[in-house]
């Protein structure tokens, strides 16, 4: 996810959402070593509109604002080169 977010971050807002609490989203970010400057950590519950199955549930969402994928089939390395 570093990685992603270094390369296409100036093109694409990385938002990783806990849906438990903030110190949840903080301790999961440095467990998961997530360093880079480009995402955004928080916690909040999603609508029920992105249907929350399993965690992580990873959902593209296009800059016009429309899911273009959510949860299944999800490649985050060639679906956000392709969508930016």
């Amino acid at each position: 996810m570093n990685s992603l977010a270094e390369t296409h971050g100036d093109n694409a807002i990385f938002l990783l959402v806990n849906v438990r609490t903030l110190a949840d989203a903080k301790k999961y970010k440095e467990d998961k070593k997530l360093h880079s400057d480009k995402m955004i950590h928080c916690a909040a519950r999603p609508p029920a509109e992105y249907g929350l199955k399993y965690i992580p549930h990873k959902t593209l969402i296009d800059k016009s604002g429309k899911v273009v994928k959510n949860f299944d089939g999800v490649n985050l390395a060639s679906d956000v080169a392709g969508l930016v």
